[in-house]
């Protein structure tokens, strides 16, 4: 028999959550797409009542607003990852539940990643008509777009806002690589802490990031003796000079991946440990 991963008993599982927890699901989709739709529409309407012409411009206003609540709610759903074990009841069935750890990751590791990036798109795409309905109503002579998802990446050497584009291609995909590295960071804190997990893994984000510039400039200030200096080491490796903006870009998502990929393990192996913890 297998213990490890078997798709069958993990098809299982993930249909045992969604039902377990398919109206709590439900409410924070409802959540996603009110706030969506009340933030989008709120300044649709704001700005229709001033500048109507400027299609491209909202456009990628909203796109903007859009990524940093993608970024909330992606750290948001990452910090619930082990809502199961905060209750008695429900540690009691997650625990007993006749499957491996592995399947059980796995089915909370997809709801809260690619789960929510799905639930996300589909909420965006209800608020969107919702927004484009209010606003035609609102202002009957306007001609009201939909949002052009296309304009989020900029293609190579175009230029960012004359166009309506958000991002260039090679920020955006540093952007992403943040993005499922902070996911990551959130979802391993919550394998931590089942109470206030957002808050907490915040916290010790903001103490890990603070610690870390201040050893650095104390080391800086060690060895060199000034910040000055420092800069001036680095600049003789001439690293612009040795490699391109892509390769350096490419280079730094590839980091910053493997750091996601760490977290997402290390929350594995703490969930594991937390089961024999709380078993006993």
């Amino acid at each position: 028999m297998n213990n490890t991963f078997n798709i069958k008993r993990f098809g299982l599982v993930f249909r045992k959550d969604l039902i377990e927890n398919g109206k709590r699901y439900l409410l924070l989709f409802l959540t996603m797409l009110g706030l969506i739709t009340l933030v989008i529409t709120f300044y649709s309407l704001r700005f229709y009542q001033y500048d109507t012409d400027r299609h491209l411009h909202i456009n990628r206003v909203l796109l903007e607003i859009l990524s940093c609540m993608f970024l909330g709610f992606g750290i948001w759903f990452a910090s619930i990852f082990s809502t199961p074990m905060n209750h008695k009841l429900k540690r009691l069935s997650y625990l007993t539940s006749p499957s491996s750890n592995l399947e059980k990751y796995l089915v909370r590791w997809i709801l809260t990643t690619m789960g929510f990036i799905l639930t996300f798109f589909v909420a965006l795409w209800a608020s969107d008509i919702i927004r484009v309905s209010i606003c035609t109503v609102v202002y009957p002579t306007v001609e009201v777009h939909f949002l052009d998802l296309t304009k989020l990446v900029a293609p190579k050497e175009m230029m960012t806002y004359p166009t309506g584009y958000v991002l260039p291609k090679d920020v955006f995909t540093i952007m992403t690589s943040i993005y499922f590295f902070t996911q990551s960071f959130f979802l391993l804190g919550s394998t931590f802490w089942d109470k206030s997990s957002f808050i907490k893994t915040f916290t010790a984000g903001a103490i890990i990031i603070a610690a870390f510039f201040l050893i650095c400039r104390w080391a800086i200030l060690l060895f060199y003796g000034s910040l000055d200096g420092y800069s001036n080491v680095l600049s003789s490796f001439e690293l612009n000079e040795r490699y391109s903006t892509e390769q350096t870009i490419t280079f730094a998502a590839i980091v910053i991946s493997a750091f996601t990929i760490t977290f997402w393990i290390l929350a594995y192996f703490r969930l594991k440990e937390s089961e024999i913890i709380k078993r006993l």
